[in-house]
């Protein structure tokens, strides 16, 4: 009987000692668990996160490419950045190249995810099939995890292309 009455005590001292991990590992959880930023920290993480949409080359020559560079950079304070880069290839220019995009002629898009302490450069090419001036435009579109994509900032810019008749 003396041996029975040991092995409930031990099975509740077992089941007692996982109830009670259980509930610290609850806690932790509770406690570290993401929390929505307040406006400060809002602010803050917008105004450290790093974000340059320019253009690389701009004067080519027809069937050369013209480069256009997004450079973000998250800082460790930060939390997870999403970012979108859109741009709009005038009539005449197709993108050809870039990392992640996708599209074509016309409409191109592209995205990517830093985590605090990352960055990151995205190169877009395009080839422009007739001479003359061009306009591409592009948005950037970033938030940070935990927000919603539909309060995301956003920088617009227009870039001019001066695309040339060289004959080599």
């Amino acid at each position: 009987m003396n041996e029975r009455r040991g092995l409930v005590l031990d099975t509740l001292t077992l089941a007692g000692i996982g109830l009670l991990m259980l509930a610290l590992v609850l806690g932790a959880y509770l406690l570290f668990a993401h929390q929505p930023m307040t406006p400060e920290q809002k602010a803050r993480a917008y105004k450290a996160l790093e974000v340059q949409l320019r253009p690389i080359k701009t004067k080519v020559c027809v069937n050369e490419e013209a480069v256009f560079e997004l450079t973000v950079v998250n800082p460790l304070s930060n939390p997870k950045a999403y970012l979108q880069l859109t741009l709009m290839a005038p009539p005449g220019v197709t993108v050809y190249a870039g990392q992640g995009v996708k599209g074509g002629s016309g409409l191109v898009t592209t995205s990517t995810v830093l985590n605090p302490g990352d960055a990151a450069t995205i190169r877009i090419r395009i080839i422009a099939v007739e001479p003359g001036n061009k306009i591409v435009s592009g948005s950037v579109f970033y938030w940070f995890e935990g927000e919603s994509k539909q309060d995301a900032r956003r920088i617009d810019l227009d870039f001019p292309i001066t695309v040339l008749n060289c004959k080599k």
